[in-house]
């Protein structure tokens, strides 16, 4: 029996290399302990290089399990995207929250330490104001962190009002997929920035938040073909079972970039539903959103 192909390896900041699939946690905190330690390990076994973690996922559940998953020689193995969940993006709250990660996980690093949900106008503010990117620059000063990013998903604006402030971002997380080339457009207006100033980025909601599944518009293979021919260092794909992970898989394996003009087709064939944001309702609403970020900002 022939061995599958080993996943593409991409750059990553100025020193890395990333497989071009991820392993988000949110969701899969979901699918409960067993699940959740079982498709990590097949992620990282398969070759899986990334996994993002936050002390928000699953109300700590998604931690603690990968904290089991990573036994046994897995922490070595992987990159880790931590996203930071101190949504007022005070320095205290920061620092304690990855302290109180590094001791669970048993290791002194992160790989990424990125801002989650960068949604809010004053976001930008916040993390300069308020001292979060004051902690994430400790930390990397003390090598408890290789890497600083941030991950927004509402607005291009907001994110594009973060970048200007000056700060020489080492990633950058954001929404691709084939509806987002057409609304609000994170593809045309921040993923350019961020590579011109000489950042990486990972793509996230490559199925427009399961949008994609059901549009009968893209499909889930071409969806994933778009966003891989993007020039995205590695993408975040969230699953809540091994039957999920191993279909995306199968389709990182087996991926043959988009030329240009089957990009465009791809885009044009989404972009006559795309124009109400009917497929990316975390620009558009708040159904995504973290509820202790809601409540810092008074919802």
């Amino acid at each position: 029996m022939r061995a599958p192909p080993p996943l593409e390896l991409r750059s990553f900041g100025r020193s890395g290399a990333t497989t071009i699939l991820g392993l988000g946690t949110r969701r899969l905190a979901d699918a409960g302990q067993q699940a959740t330690i079982r498709v990590i390990r097949e992620a990282i076994d398969a070759g899986v290089n990334v996994l993002e973690i936050s002390p928000g996922f699953g109300e700590g559940r998604a931690e603690k399990w990968m904290a089991m998953a990573l036994k046994d020689g897995y922490r070595e193995k992987v990159h880790l995207v931590w996203q930071c969940a101190a949504y007022l993006r005070d320095y205290k709250t920061s620092m304690a929250q990855l302290e109180a990660t590094l001791a669970l996980l048993k290791t002194d690093r992160v790989e990424l330490f990125s801002f989650h949900q960068v949604n809010y106008d004053n976001d930008p503010e916040w993390i300069y104001d308020h001292g979060g990117l004051d902690a994430a620059q400790e930390a990397r000063d003390q090598g408890r962190a290789r890497w600083i990013g941030f991950h927004g998903e509402k607005s291009p604006h907001i994110a594009l009002k973060l970048i200007a402030r000056g700060f020489a971002w080492d990633a950058a997380l954001m929404p691709l997929n084939p509806f987002d080339a057409s609304f609000r457009s994170f593809e045309k207006q921040v993923l350019p920035e961020v590579i011109r100033r000489g950042g990486s980025v990972i793509g996230t909601k490559a199925l427009a938040g399961g949008a994609v599944n059901g549009s009968k518009v893209v499909k889930v293979d071409d969806a994933f073909r778009y966003i891989w021919s993007l020039p995205v260092s590695t993408v975040l794909v969230g699953c809540d079972s091994s039957p999920i992970f191993k279909k995306t898989l199968k389709a990182a394996q087996t991926y043959k970039p988009f030329h240009a003009g089957e990009m465009d087709a791809v885009r044009a064939k989404a972009r006559a539903m795309a124009g109400d944001g009917r497929y990316e309702r975390y620009k558009t609403t708040q159904d995504f959103e973290m509820p202790a970020a809601m409540a810092v900002h008074g919802f």
